[in-house]
């Protein structure tokens, strides 16, 4: 099997990022694969199984919600781009060489430099030598 991966969303997990093995609990107790401490979350809530291709969710929280692309389950099967939620947290399903690994990181999600402060000093730059030329300016 490829290595999957969840790609945190949102909640306690946003821009993490997580390789998959054969088997993969989610919960709150310290012996996890995938720890998560947040509200909501219970020791042993959720796990993932995969053999070869193919990968499973079980929900193992017999009083809370595991929830697949919106719909509370039981057990389903996952394919690429699935959303995983646990209480406030959210994960999304990558297969193996679908995307770069710095989806949802910190690079990624960074805002984009602006470049309107460099336009406006060039603008006064400009403008203060074309005073220089015609003489508007006294030095």
């Amino acid at each position: 099997m490829g290595t999957y991966r969840l790609k945190g969303a949102s909640g306690a997990v946003i821009n993490q990022d997580f390789a998959l093995g054969a088997k993969t609990v989610i919960g709150s107790a310290e012996d996890c694969d995938l720890r998560v401490e947040s509200d909501g979350v219970e020791p042993r809530h959720a796990e993932i199984t995969g053999e070869q291709d193919a990968l499973l969710l079980k929900n193992l929280a017999s009083h809370a919600e595991t929830l697949l692309n919106g719909e509370a389950v039981d057990q389903a099967s996952l394919a690429s781009g699935d959303e995983i939620r646990i209480a406030n947290c959210r994960w999304v399903l990558q297969a193996p060489g679908l995307r770069p690994q710095k989806v949802l990181t910190g690079i990624a999600v960074r805002p984009r430099r602006s470049y309107l402060p460099w336009l406006i000093v060039g603008g006064l730059l400009a403008a203060a030598v074309l005073s220089w030329q015609r003489g508007w300016l006294p030095f």
